[in-house]
């Protein structure tokens, strides 16, 4: 598995950049290999943005983001925002001890 992090500086409307992303997240998600993905955003009301997303490899996700619908549904949000990704391998996973 891999995960995505990309963290996103909004230029425009964070609405539509939020309508956007739904948008791509709705191709993204149909596309073989996708896992999982959540949006997040600082509490502190920054246009910042950060998505992080879980892949099974590489390569799942290249051929995702090279695939026709996903680039014509990325051009709205690259119009809204500049976006900083990185492609990270896990380390380490913490989650609540069982009982």
């Amino acid at each position: 598995m891999i995960v995505l992090v990309n963290v996103f500086e909004v230029r425009g409307s964070e609405a539509e950049f939020e309508r956007a992303f739904t948008d791509l997240s709705a191709s993204v998600r149909a596309r073989p290999g996708f896992l999982h993905h959540r949006l997040l955003r600082p509490r502190d009301g920054s246009p910042t943005y950060i998505n992080v997303a879980e892949w099974e490899n590489e390569q799942s996700l290249r051929d995702a983001l090279s695939h026709p619908e996903v680039t014509r549904r990325l051009a709205p949000l690259a119009a809204l925002a500049t976006g900083t990704p990185t492609i990270c391998h896990p380390v380490l996973d913490g989650f609540p001890p069982e009982v």
